[in-house]
């Protein structure tokens, strides 16, 4: 049960955080002893601690009482001036430094109830503020029906502070409005109906690293996310969606989309039978700046991690310096397997392009990048239009079959064009392609017998290809 009375005296206390972008010193290494707890009440004294090792007890717990949370504002600056204030809620906040969290075979159950108390604060379910700690072993259930959604919208773990590792943690996330549709209805600044979002791992700190995570989210929201975060390290983790298809949506007879007729932000603007969506956001996702005014988003390494069933499996093209995946997995994803920023290397990596393109630059300004993957055959019920959608200048790409099995159903490799492109071209008709669209100079070795397809907005790209040239609108390209 909910007590409501502790509530109103924590909405009285309120904890400020302030956001600057000042350096972190590490204190010294942990000297302390282990201290062991039985429940989540004694568990949580030691958040806000320095310097200790707490195990708790393996077992089930339930957190149902908001006597462990937070009200907080978080006020960002820039420099020294004060930009905006941002209230959150958070339920277990990881507030100390230099300390480390044993939760193995610890499994915490969130009520779903608790997604509704905090009013317009956004609720971080578990809050790593501090800095230098390792939490170790949890796995966390939101108790949430899937349509149980917070007013303002929830992440489930949000790790904020510098230098902080999570190791092999289990998030299973829901509770998030509406449900079942994907983006179709809208997201962000345009939407149809208004969405209230639960993700699941945001990172806006320094020097984080993700250790055999795994994310399982029935809620529209990213998997894991990186906003103003700096040199995030993730490897061996894994992220799984759900999938619908757009001709179940269109059978309903009553809900939000029922309700606004079907439409979609979408072209051509309405839900289509017979396409599969993603219920849940991107898998691996970089935007370009977070919580903290003015400092972007930089370095991401992504090893050994796998997505399935997500919007798309590895998006890390808003950010800046190195992007380096190798020996990741993207399975059943609709709108792409990949799609980075300049420079970026992926390698020793595969998809399957069964609902959507394995490869995937979203517009020309991406350059000079490295990239090999294979191709797993697997084809859906609703082949996909382009197999890979090249565009930007100077990359060498190579991409070949995973384990030497072609796929049965022939789809092109397209140069010049790309969904987001046709995304711009519907909700801005009077734009230049040339803003969204163009492959120039781009070399790649196609070892996957499919076609090849050259736009009006492609030249002097080189390809070497066992599979054939379709149709060249370009200039100056070389086909062999």
């Amino acid at each position: 049960m909910i007590k409501l009375p502790i509530l109103l005296r924590l909405l009285l206390i309120g904890v400020t955080v302030f956001l600057s972008c000042k350096p972190y010193k590490k204190d010294q290494a942990l000297t302390e002893k282990t201290i062991v707890v039985e429940n989540l009440q004694e568990f949580s004294r030691y958040l806000s601690k320095d310097h200790v090792v707490v195990k708790l007890k393996p077992g089930t717990y339930n957190l149902d009482d908001i006597k462990l949370s937070q009200t907080s504002i978080l006020k960002r600056l820039e420099g020294d001036t004060h930009i905006s204030d941002f209230p959150i809620a958070s339920l277990l906040n990881f507030s100390g430094n230099n300390s480390h969290y044993i939760l193995t075979n610890v499994i915490i159950n969130i009520d779903a109830k608790l997604h509704k108390v905090f009013g317009e604060r956004q609720i971080f379910e578990l809050f790593v503020s501090g800095n230098h700690n390792t939490i170790d072993g949890v796995e966390v259930y939101d108790s949430a029906h899937k349509h149980e959604a917070p007013t303002r919208g929830a992440i489930m773990m949000h790790v904020m502070g510098d230098g902080n590792t999570i190791l092999n943690t289990t998030l299973h996330i829901q509770g998030s409005y509406p449900y079942g549709y994907g983006h179709l209805l809208g997201k962000g600044k345009r939407t149809i109906v208004k969405p209230q979002k639960h993700s699941s791992l945001l990172v806006t700190g320094k020097d984080t690293k993700l250790i055999g995570c795994k994310v399982y989210t029935k809620a529209f929201g990213h998997g894991i996310v990186m906003q103003g975060a700096v040199n995030t390290y993730i490897k061996d983790c894994y992220v799984e969606g759900e999938m619908r298809s757009t001709t179940d949506m269109l059978a309903e007879t009553s809900g939000p989309a029922f309700e606004t007729g079907f439409k979609s932000d979408y072209p051509p603007g309405k839900i289509l039978p017979n396409e599969m969506k993603s219920l849940a956001e991107d898998g691996v996702r970089s935007y370009p700046y977070g919580y903290f005014v003015g400092r972007k988003t930089e370095h991401i390494t992504v090893i050994n991690t796998t997505v399935k069933h997500m919007r798309s499996g590895f998006d890390l093209s808003a950010h800046v310096g190195e992007t380096i995946i190798d020996g990741c997995t993207a399975l059943e994803c609709q709108e792409k397997g990949y799609s980075v920023s300049k420079n970026a290397i992926i390698k020793n990596s595969k998809g399957d392009a069964k609902y959507g393109p394995l490869l995937s630059f979203h517009n020309n300004n991406t350059e000079n990048c490295d990239i090999e993957l294979e191709l797993i055959n697997t084809v859906g019920a609703y082949p996909v239009k382009r197999l890979a959608e090249i565009n930007g200048t100077g990359h060498k790409i190579t991409l070949k079959n995973y384990k030497n099995e072609q796929r049965g159903h022939s789809v092109p490799i397209v140069f010049g064009e790309s969904f987001w492109s046709d995304v711009h071209a519907y909700r801005q008709p009077n734009t230049d392609p040339k803003a969204f669209s163009g492959a120039y100079n781009i070399t790649l070795t196609n070892e996957t017998g499919m076609p090849i397809v050259f736009k009006a907005l492609s030249a002097n790209c080189k390809v070497i290809s066992n599979g054939a040239l379709l149709e060249d609108l370009g200039s100056d390209n070389q086909f062999n």
